[in-house]
């Protein structure tokens, strides 16, 4: 018997959880828990909605809260949450995959809880959020389901929890809704004894003990974490690679790449900043120059600027790649 259901998304996600929620039933004798990415500063009226186009209320969980069975619970912008027994944690920990709300720390937290008694469902998004505690659930002995990702208004998601995981159901949104019915309606049985993540703290509750666990467990990278500059230890279970700082900034490869190439934005956007300013100046000296009938320098600046154009034309060439894979691949 299903307990918990946790459910990740990105984007189009939204229109995903809509449909989802609305094929529930009122008498569902199990929660439901919601992460969505969104923007830390946004102001998320996600509960609103899901309990307009639902049977079932949706709202914010406070810190500590008593998990009701029949109710969603949707991680609010900026604070990840995590199901700890009987009760919801609202936390401000390290972003995970650049996000706070992340899916993975919500996944992880039900497999400690509820080990078989946990659900996992992957809607639509972008990259591979969600990957790593979708194993999670599968690991400590529950359900694992994604939305067949030709129905998903994105697909990258679902793709890549069924490539990196031993998904049970992969179906339509009316599908996954009717397989969580059943799994909550099925006989209770008893969970087998507790698995690797049956450990307590969250590395998203800052606990140092933690942290450094999960360092001595990983191994130096050649990648320094996009949020803090900090070096990234390279773990991997199940086959699935994933990386996390020190102070517990955590990413899957995906992600990782994606937050590598707005730095590599960054760069490129200074770099060409400082050309841009070199040029300027060199036209003033060839300016200058050529009042002077200097033929020598006329040269030397009329060489430069030229180098200089070339090199602007390199940097916007590449600029305008790395923004159009960014755009392809965000969330």
């Amino acid at each position: 018997m299903i307990k918990v259901i946790v459910v990740g998304a990105s984007a189009g996600g939204v229109e995903a959880m809509k449909s989802f929620v609305e094929y529930l039933p009122e008498e569902l004798n199990a929660a439901v828990f919601l992460v969505i990415h969104f923007p830390e500063n946004a102001t998320s009226v996600l509960p609103e909605i899901l309990t307009r186009y639902g049977k079932l209320r949706a709202s914010h969980p406070a810190d500590k809260e008593e998990i009701q069975m029949g109710r969603i619970y949707v991680a609010q912008p900026g604070f990840h949450m995590l199901i700890k027994g009987s009760e919801i944690s609202v936390v401000r920990g390290p972003k995970e995959n650049g996000h706070r709300p992340a899916i993975d720390p919500l996944f992880r937290s039900a497999a400690s809880s509820y080990r078989c008694k946990a659900a996992g469902v992957i809607l639509s998004g972008l990259l591979d959020d969600g990957v790593m505690g979708l194993n999670a659930i599968k690991r400590a002995g529950g359900v694992a389901l994604v939305q067949d990702p030709e129905e998903a208004l994105f697909g990258d998601m679902p793709r890549n929890a069924i490539s990196h995981v031993k998904v049970d159901t992969v179906a339509p949104l009316a599908g996954l809704a009717a397989a969580l019915v059943e799994l909550v309606n099925s006989p209770e049985v008893e969970c087998d004894s507790p698995t690797p993540y049956e450990q307590g703290l969250d590395p998203t509750e800052m606990n140092v003990d933690r942290l450094r666990e999960l360092e001595a467990a990983g191994r130096p990278s050649a990648y320094t974490c996009p949020e803090c500059n900090g070096t990234l230890f390279e773990s991997e279970e199940d086959g699935i690679v994933h990386y996390r700082c020190r102070v517990g900034h955590a990413y899957t490869p995906e992600s990782l790449e994606i937050h590598q190439s707005d730095e590599l934005e960054a760069a490129l956007w200074e770099a060409l900043k400082s050309i841009e300013e070199n040029l300027g100046l060199s036209r003033r000296l060839l300016v200058r120059a050529s009042d002077q009938h200097r033929e020598a320098g006329m040269r030397y600046y009329t060489n430069k600027i030229e180098a200089g154009a070339r090199r602007v034309q390199l940097l916007r060439n590449l600029l305008s790649q790395t923004i159009d894979h960014a755009v392809d691949k965000k969330p």
